[in-house]
């Protein structure tokens, strides 16, 4: 009968989880971001990017970005939904300011409140976007470095995390798409300085520091053949075999290189720009043939509308150093100029990047129409005359989670060995002399450790936002921003196919733990213990079932409140935020608490909506691991009567269901002195003899 109601229950459980809806997102409307943007700056117009506005400043004039980031990284948090933030940032890629729109993180709608997020989210003011940055602290890092640690939240950590992703990733999106001369996080190249290298243009050329590119008027009528300006040809005379472009290119922000291509008057010209743009590479480009470099309208100091710079996909701006050029004799004649890249957004000249120039051609005599081809070479200075400072790598988020925790980690593993080993070696494990006290000081690690310190104790808010999140084909990453409790679940899951709900219930859940030891010292007070009937028993153990489709249907149908309504479990109060919460929140976990002063672990037995989802495994595990005999239940009731879980049937039977694990039964099955079939054969074995 018990198990018929059992799998009954399960059934619709499943049935009610497979209808659970995608529509977690908790979106903004236009005007709350547009009130959330104070003076002196105010909301634009919304850009081609979905959830993009432009920001102005106090004269109208665009000064950056405003982001509604769940739009564009959606990543769910631990109900299952998005953090929304408003993501202030200049034309620059500087962070003005981040700001939370909404938010259904379970320790911030009422564990810890929201202060300790919003006070995590003012430290992104100021910083670059092309600033590495992680969660966590500097503590025993190299803090020489160039890595900027955010200060995460206790009790928060993976909450934070995937809102700094979340911020993250949607501010580089929108670089990418609407920032010129964005590129990758900055690489630390420097010039090396009193380098005492001599050069003469033969060698620059034979050591590849100055390069030739060639593309004839064959290769430029090819690509405008078939288009409108085929045949406008501004050199028609020319064969196809002429040089169109015959281009030298020389990087010559290293001293040595540029003493060997320049005369005196042009090194002291640029010797002071170096002094003035320290972070400025220099180019030297000579063309010797018909394209010229830049059109009639080029103004000097300014950026030459037919030369383009890409590296990694990036553009790069260019502009025109306005150097007088006067170069030695030895060095090609043409038509020369020298264009400056600024390091600082990102480029490195010692990779290679890609030099573009663009053949115009004009159509008709009336506002002709301008057509264009694109001819492109690859160039890379040399090493030699550079410092490069490798950017500290930035960590995942799961790395950075992991080395945050690590000494919690470990010591986590070795707990997590010595509970897996009580229970696969449950028979040798009761046989040991101090196998209470034992069980008693694992129990202690679990509630002080893995709970209040380790902020471990998993909760049915996890497993409901990860369903949800798949079935709204959304990313489950959200379980990797804290290793701590992922490492648990792993565990749970593997004792959940094994033992039933014995080992995560009875041994690694820090509340139950705590509503152990209430019952402990309810004996050693002396309080009398209420036996529950066993139909009112069976009854009572449907109210978890209850409850956990209570959620889901909550989680179905009103999704905004399955947060207030996970309140059913008092974890939060008790062990995440230590009872320092409202006094309603407080006088329910304690509630919780006392009722296991008289029914033993009564919260954990009749109303946990998790303990109802692990309750399944007792249906899925892979073996009756509690060893029982033809004597067990006809006629020995005393396993059934010790047991305080009302795990065992009159017949003996083990109710896996409803096991907790607490080897009392495995201790009197081994113990001759305690089960009552080993002493009575024992005693027909005395008789006998």
């Amino acid at each position: 009968m018990r198990r018929s109601i059992g799998n009954h229950a399960f059934a619709v459980l499943m049935a009610l989880w497979a209808c659970i809806a995608a529509a977690w997102a908790d979106l903004v409307e236009e005007t709350v971001v547009r009130d959330a943007v104070v003076a002196p700056y105010s909301l634009g117009p919304l850009t081609d990017i979905d959830g993009v506005w432009e920001l102005l400043n106090g004269s109208g004039l665009q000064e950056g970005y405003v982001i509604q980031s769940e739009i564009l990284s959606p990543l769910p948090g631990f109900s299952g939904a998005p953090m929304n933030m408003m993501i202030m940032m200049d034309l620059d890629g500087v962070f003005i300011d981040v700001k939370l729109l909404n938010q259904n993180e379970p320790i911030f709608v009422s564990g810890l409140g929201e202060a300790p997020f919003l006070a995590f989210l003012e430290q992104y003011r100021g910083l670059s976007l092309n600033t590495p940055t992680t969660v966590g602290s500097a503590y025993g890092a190299d803090s020489g470095g160039s890595l900027v640690y955010l200060d995460g939240v206790t009790k928060a950590t993976a909450s934070v995390r995937i809102a700094h992703e979340s911020i993250m990733a949607a501010a580089r999106d929108v670089a990418k798409q609407k920032f010129q001369g964005y590129a990758a996080p900055q690489v630390n190249v420097s010039v090396k300085q009193g380098l005492e290298d001599v050069f003469t243009w033969d060698a620059l050329v034979a050591e590849g520091i100055a390069r030739q590119f060639i593309a004839t008027h064959g290769e430029i009528r090819a690509l405008f053949a078939g288009t409108q300006w085929a045949d406008d040809d501004p050199f028609p005379g020319a064969a196809d075999s002429d040089p169109y472009v015959d281009l030298w290119v020389v990087d010559v922000t290293a001293e040595p290189v540029a003493r060997a291509v320049m005369k005196d008057a042009m090194f002291r010209e640029w010797s002071s720009l170096g002094d003035v743009a320290p972070n400025d590479e220099t180019l030297l480009l000579i063309e010797t043939a018909d394209h010229g470099l830049v059109t009639d309208d080029f103004v000097r100091n300014t950026s030459p509308a037919t030369i383009e710079a890409v590296q990694d996909g990036f553009p790069l701006p260019l502009r025109d150093a306005d150097l007088l050029i006067d170069l030695r004799d030895e060095v090609p004649e043409g038509r020369a100029m020298v264009l400056r890249i600024d390091r600082r957004l990102g480029f490195n000249p010692i990779r290679e990047w890609e030099l573009g120039l663009l053949s115009l051609r004009e159509h008709g005599i009336f506002r002709p129409e301008i057509g264009q081809q694109r001819l492109s070479w690859n160039y890379a200075a040399d090493e030699r005359f550079y410092i490069v400072e490798k950017p500290p790598r930035q960590l995942t988020p799961f790395e950075s989670a992991i080395v945050g925790r690590q000494t919690d980690l470990i010591l986590l593993c070795g707990f997590l060995t010595v509970v897996f080993a009580a229970m696969f070696l449950n028979a040798r494990f009761v046989k040991l002399r101090q196998f209470q006290p034992l069980r008693l000081a694992i129990l202690a690690g679990t509630l002080g450790f893995i709970g209040w310190w380790g902020q471990g104790q998993l909760s049915i808010v996890t497993p409901l936002g990860a369903l949800v999140g798949a079935l709204a084909g959304k990313s489950l990453a959200f379980l990797l921003y804290d290793p701590f409790s992922l490492l648990i679940w792993g565990a749970a899951i593997v004792g959940f196919l094994i033992w039933g709900r014995a080992l995560f219930c009875g041994w690694l859940c820090p509340f139950g733990a705590m509503q152990e030891f209430a019952g402990r010292i309810a004996a050693f007070l002396n309080i009398k213990q209420i036996r529950v009937s066993d139909v009112w028993d069976a009854r009572l153990k449907l109210l978890k079932y209850v409850v956990l489709a209570a959620l889901v249907a909550v989680a179905v149908y009103r999704p905004e409140h399955v947060d207030k309504a996970a309140e059913v479990e008092p974890f939060k109060t008790a062990i995440s935020v230590f009872f320092v919460r409202e006094w309603y929140y407080v006088a329910y976990a304690l509630a919780c608490l006392l009722a296991s002063l008289f029914v033993f672990k009564a919260y954990c037995r009749y109303l946990c909506p998790l303990g109802a989802l692990m309750a399944i495994g007792g249906w899925l595990r892979i073996t009756p691991w509690i060893a029982r005999r033809t004597d067990c239940g006809s006629p020995c009731q005393l396993c059934k009567n010790k047991c305080q879980y009302g795990a065992i049937a009159k017949t003996g039977e083990i109710d896996y269901s409803e096991c907790f694990g607490c080897l009392d039964c495995v201790d009197i099955y081994e113990d001759e002195a305690k089960c009552v079939p080993l002493i009575l054969a024992a005693k027909r074995r005395e008789k006998a003899a």
